[in-house]
């Protein structure tokens, strides 16, 4: 790949990025409004031509005391077992881009 390709690969990846930011940002708007239409209707669900769109419950767990801390005592161990080499890692490569501000 020559450099003027990189580039223009970077430019791309760039753009693409902050497109992606306003489209969501955008989604969920829509998402918020679609949601109280159809909590308004009286309704879980609404079929359109494109698909359906279900409301859906997911359970969030709230913990007693004990539990919050053992999940301390719990990370304790974990940085432990890190510093004393008794715990391992593997080490994998991802892409980070952080876009310039203007």
């Amino acid at each position: 790949m020559t450099t003027q390709n990189i580039e223009q690969t970077f430019e791309e990846y760039a753009i693409l990025n902050a497109q992606i930011k306003l489209l969501t940002v955008q989604k969920d708007t829509m998402r918020d409004t679609i949601t109280e239409f159809i909590k308004e209707s009286g309704e879980d669900k609404r079929k359109t031509s494109l698909g359906t769109f279900t409301l859906t419950s997911r359970k969030s767990w709230i913990y007693p005391e004990y539990v919050t801390e053992a999940e301390g005592e719990y990370k304790v161990l974990k940085a432990k077992s890190e510093s004393t080499g008794e715990a391992t890692f593997t080490v994998n490569q991802s892409l980070l881009f952080k876009e310039t501000k203007f």
